[in-house]
């Protein structure tokens, strides 16, 4: 028999709504495994940024980990065996990274999807050798991931703890101070006057033509 024009219609309705369902169904779990990989990636991100920062103010305890800004009070009155007082710093420095990293997990995702409470973040100076260190920060976090219910439709769960570690060199910028106030200060003619240096690389200019012709 002959299907009615109505009946057609009701049909082509049903398919139609069936395939709204399935496509929106589809579409949150996408956002949720994007969300997913977004929140991976932010862990790793903020984690290494802070490691970064750390090991570049972590004998100034006193300045800003943003910037590394620093007064020159601050330079000119430290102690000269502040190696000695490390785990002093690795405190101050402990809650500066976990006060930054707890910051920007929260500004750069929705409200409610960091469970604050779960965010631990660990911080620890490493040696090298003698004189080199590095910093080792590790970061524990648990997201409320958008879309979630998505997700939990097709069996995953709408919560996920990362976890990341970052590591990075400790520099000290009295040292490169030193350094750079030391070879100004040789190629200025390292307290030598100006007609001895003069004579010195004429010298070595003669001595490098003759050598080079050789």
């Amino acid at each position: 028999m002959p299907k009615k024009i109505g009946q057609d219609k009701g049909e082509v309705m049903l398919e139609g709504m069936i395939i709204i369902v399935l496509t929106m169904l589809l579409l949150v779990w996408i956002l949720g495994v994007g969300f997913l990989y977004y929140q991976r990636f932010l862990v790793t991100s903020v984690t290494n940024d802070a490691a970064a920062k750390v090991a570049a103010t972590f004998n100034n305890p006193e300045s800003d980990l943003v910037m590394g800004y620093i007064e020159e009070e601050d330079l000119t009155s430290r102690d000269l065996y502040r190696g000695f007082r490390e785990s002093q710093m690795l405190d101050v420095n402990q809650a500066k990274a976990e006060a930054y990293i707890k910051y920007m997990l929260k500004k750069t995702n929705f409200a409610g999807t960091i469970d604050e409470d779960s965010v631990t973040v660990e911080v620890k100076l490493v040696p090298d050798s003698a004189l080199r260190r590095h910093v080792r920060v590790h970061t524990v976090c648990t997201f409320n991931t958008p879309f979630g219910s998505g997700l939990e439709i097709f069996g995953m769960k709408s919560r996920a703890t990362y976890e990341a570690t970052a590591r990075a060199d400790c520099t000290d910028i009295i040292d490169y101070l030193n350094t750079s106030d030391f070879a100004e200060f040789q190629l200025s003619g390292g307290g030598i006057s100006s007609k001895v240096v003069k004579m010195i690389n004429s010298i070595m200019d003669i001595f490098n033509h003759i050598y080079v012709k050789r």
